[in-house]
């Protein structure tokens, strides 16, 4: 009950963190704006092109005037306008993609899944324009395919990567396809009555060949020679074709890219972008008489999410429903009135989205006592259209352009406003639910700690009872006042929670033991793990002192095990330096990783064959099999880049059998440690068809030494055993060893995690762990696989202690508390400093930091869960001496009841 218990708390915990800062913000129910042609006004293009080159900076376009885009700047020296596109970081893909043809900054719960993949459906461009045909990268495709269309479904045509003939082809398959669309007579007349069409290409060339060669270097030139001669072919196609001048183009990229070849932060060179525009509608800027480049100083600059209310205004149509910025002005060769009425329909569709949030605020039943964004209200908004139709009327097109941008400026601030609206309540609340946890905890571990057990007050009490009917109040509150409904739950939780631990308090006696002792106990190893693994990135010192004062009793007696299981420490040590304070890790060694992976294979059927370790025939044949066939598999996915389906078929197999051969031979295994070596064979083979390179040869050795470690440590205690079992412990001596094991647990975890070689920023999403599990890229099944990496050696440490130390079996409870209020200490202060917003790899790292303190959590529950199921009914063997222990590990009340 109390794992079920520590499980739902933890998840709900989880839930808060995203709930507070990962909401999403998208509006429904909202209504398209009327088109230009309905307002009685003539578009001056019917169809848009729009070249999205992946990659491409501002800095590199514009670069010498640009000599490096010599066809380009042969258009511009007779049409079109040049600029600046500013990106909003995270510099990524598919964020740029959406502000462009979506007008809104992406969604900050995309954070939770890299950017590649968010559930929300929004409005574009090219639904917008319901004739709309598109060539792109598969995975540009599905940012868009799949959203709601109304009837009218995008047309897409696409390819992967490793589907081309040739390396760095991808820009020559769009313009291929382009020419091949365009040289079908039937698609020219279908396409020229569409009015308006939207045609995308997507060049994605840039991108791939900054990442490979870096954007200062000659091939990239090369790459950008070709593209850029592509882009002007593909606009004297589309000239020719339709000849009627009625056709508008617009080149720009969804993001730039560093000198390094990389992207994702918010540096000038990542964030700007070109913008070229040319074609029908668009106004020419002042240029001098050769048609020079514009230099950076005197470049016009739009925000990137702005592109798309001025596409759609220049085909006539309105802003896409989801967009939040405000059309750029004198980008356009209109009129006067046809530039204020686009304007006018912008700040509409955005007083639309802001009057959704102030309604849904006004229908509350506190409204006016609570704050609110007092600049603009419903009233407010009611007397726009009239003031717009009254200048427009008089002919003062100015004025009303300027009432245009300060009644959009007010919606985008009101819109900023009541989507954080409930933020900090939020931040309240689940701060009283962290504390509150941190009570009930600490009143389970007081009670287990004593000698003997006192009573809990339970659930039927006046005060639990009396906090029960204020939370079922609290409900039609929330209600009445309009709070979105997993607010309201987490707004509540803090009385779910104080019922809880109001039901954990004791009937008698003290509530809590030691409360200085457990405010040091937790503060001091949740500071110390905190600063070592994610600030100063120290792990490797914090690893040496604990380790080396955890068996300082066995430095006194030199043996041949200690100077092994020290070698083995200093090993991990290096290991643990070479991860966390150096560029790329182990991977500087001159080696390749499928060798080092190779021989760490061999290692994992040698280890037990050194180590004196003796299996069934079956678990050898099985490991050993499994083995070969895997490194056959990183053979075939190392230079065939594809896997033969037997080995999918065996790899599989073997994952089902590494688990379920444990309790299949449990009845002929009846020794714990016997045990604990059939379960460390296996795992490590599993972990051996999971990790990439180094990562399974550093498990081996963290794996060793702990278990090394373990039995140093019980070896040292065998002359103070006689006083051991005189004396019974104390509460306080219970204390510390509770904390004591479950601070060693928590160190071991990141030092794992950290040898498997994965930065936090990224470690859920490389496809390359399930290559011998899955053909394609799955993000749930290499996510899944990786978790499972992660959470395996975890597993055997937790096995070990459970096997190994009696203690630990006696009071695994009492323990893995000590981890929970540890880690949550670690994750409540990591609370606060979460961004949803910047860089990339600042945003997935302060989310990654704070779910992994909760995520490890989740795992050490399922480690105890399994150490019970497969050390189930096991002899515990006393080291150094000749007979078992009569304890079993069916165990006592005490500990069934824990």
């Amino acid at each position: 009950m109390w794992m079920l218990q520590a499980l739902v708390v933890h998840i709900l915990l989880m839930g808060a963190i995203l709930n507070t800062y990962f909401q999403p913000n998208l509006l429904p129910n909202l209504v398209p704006q009327k088109t230009m042609r309905e307002m009685g006004l003539e578009p001056p293009a019917d169809r848009l092109v729009v070249f999205v080159t992946d990659g491409l900076r501002a800095a590199t376009f514009l670069a010498n005037n640009g000599s490096d885009v010599p066809d380009l700047k042969d258009i511009y020296r007779k049409q079109g306008r040049i600029g600046i596109s500013r990106t909003c970081a995270p510099t990524m893909t598919r964020p740029g993609h959406i502000a462009i043809f979506a007008g809104f900054n992406e969604d900050p719960a995309a954070s939770l899944i890299n950017l590649r993949y968010n559930p929300g459906d929004f409005d574009t461009v090219f639904n917008r324009s319901r004739n709309m045909i598109g060539w792109a990268h598969k995975y540009i495709v599905g940012y868009f395919a799949e959203l709601s269309h109304g009837g009218a479904p995008l047309r897409f045509d696409s390819y992967m990567e490793r589907d081309l003939p040739e390396k760095l082809t991808c820009d020559k398959w769009a313009f291929d396809k382009v020419e091949n669309f365009l040289s079908n007579g039937y698609n020219v007349r279908e396409w020229s009555n569409y009015k308006p069409a939207v045609f995308f290409v997507y060049l994605a060339d840039m991108d791939i060949a900054a990442h490979r060669f870096r954007p200062l270097s000659k091939r990239f030139f090369q790459k950008l020679q070709n593209t850029q001669l592509g882009i002007r072919n593909t606009y004297e196609l589309f000239e020719r074709v339709f000849n009627d001048s009625r056709t508008a183009y617009l080149m720009t990229s969804d993001h730039g890219m560093n000198n390094e070849g990389t992207h994702g932060s918010g540096t000038s060179l990542e964030i700007e972008t070109p913008l070229f525009m040319w074609g029908a509608g668009v106004k020419r800027d002042e240029i001098d008489a050769e048609a020079n480049f514009p230099e950076k100083p005197n470049i016009s600059q739009v925000d990137q999410t702005q592109l798309a209310p001025l596409m759609s205004s220049l085909i006539g149509l309105p802003p896409p429903k989801n967009n939040l910025a405000l059309m750029p002005v004198g980008y356009l060769n209109v009129s006067d009135e046809y530039q204020a009425v686009a304007l006018h329909l912008n700040v509409l569709q955005l007083l639309s989205q802001a009057e959704i949030l102030i309604r849904r605020h006004e229908k509350a039943m506190f409204y006016k006592w609570l704050p609110k964004f007092g600049e603009l209200h419903s009233g407010v908004i009611d007397q726009y259209a009239a003031q717009f139709d009254f200048l427009k009327s008089e002919g003062n097109l100015t004025d009303a352009m300027e009432v245009c941008k300060e009644y959009g400026e007010l919606a985008m601030k009101c819109l900023a406003y009541y989507h954080q609206y409930y933020q900090t309540p939020l931040i309240v609340a689940n701060s009283l639910s962290y504390l509150i946890w941190f009570y009930c905890l600490l009143l389970q571990l007081t009670r287990l700690s004593k000698k003997e057990k006192t009573q809990r007050r339970g659930f039927m009490t006046v005060s639990t009872l009396i906090l029960a009917m204020i939370g079922i109040l609290l409900i039609p509150i929330m209600e009445l006042q309009k709070v979105p409904h997993v607010t309201t739950f987490y707004l509540i939780l803090p009385v779910g929670m104080l019922i809880m631990a109001q039901a954990e308090r004791p009937v008698k006696g003290y509530w809590i033991y030691h409360p200085l002792w457990n405010f040091g106990f937790i503060l001091v190893p949740a500071v110390l793990i905190m600063w070592m693994t994610f600030i100063i990135r120290h792990l490797w010192v914090l690893y040496v002192i604990s380790v080396l004062l955890n068996n300082r009793r066995a430095l006194r007696k030199p043996s041949i095990k200690l100077f092994i299981w020290l070698s083995l420490a200093l090993i991990v040590t290096a290991i643990l330096i070479m991860e966390q304070r150096t560029t790329k890790g182990l991977r500087t060694i001159p080696v390749k990783g499928y060798h080092v992976l190779y021989i760490s294979m061999v290692l994992a059927i040698i280890r037990p064959l050194i180590l004196g370790h003796r299996h069934d025939p079956r678990v050898w044949t099985f490991n050993s099999v499994a083995l070969v066939v895997g490194a056959f598999g990183v053979y075939q996915y190392k230079f065939y880049e594809s896997v033969s389906s037997y080995v999918y078929v065996v790899t599989w197999s073997f994952l089902f059998f590494a688990f379920l051969s444990i309790v299949y031979f449990a009845k002929s295994l009846p020794e714990a440690r016997k045990r604990l070596e059939l379960i460390t064979i296996n795992m490590i083979t599993v972990l051996s068809l999971l990790t990439n390179s180094w990562g399974c040869l550093n498990f081996q050795v963290v794996i060793t030494e702990f278990i090394f470690g373990l039995q140093v440590y019980e070896e040292s205690k065998e002359t103070k055993e006689i006083e051991d079992a005189k004396d019974e412990r104390t509460s306080l001596q219970n204390l510390k060893g509770f904390y004591r094991y479950g601070y060693m647990i928590l160190l071991y975890f990141y030092v794992a995690f950290f040898l498997a070689g994965h930065w936090l920023s990224s470690f859920l999403f490389k496809s390359t762990t399930a290559r011998l599990f899955y053909p394609h890229f799955s993000l749930y099944i290499a996510g899944s696989l990786v978790m499972l990496k992660v959470f395996i050696p975890s597993m055997i440490f937790i096995c070990a202690l459970y096997a190994m130390v009696p203690f630990v079996r006696k009071n695994a409870r009492s323990i893995l508390i000590c981890v929970f209020v540890i880690s949550n200490a670690m994750g409540f202060y990591k609370y606060y400093f979460i961004r949803n917003r910047g860089s990339w790899r600042t945003v997935r790292m302060c989310l990654d930091q704070i779910l992994l303190t909760h995520a490890v959590i989740l795992m050490l529950l399922l480690g105890i869960c399994l150490a019970k199921i497969f050390l189930a009914n096991t002899t515990m063997e006393r080291l150094g001496r000749n007979r078992a222990s009569n304890t079993r590990s069916t165990l006592a009340a005490a500990e069934t009841e824990a």
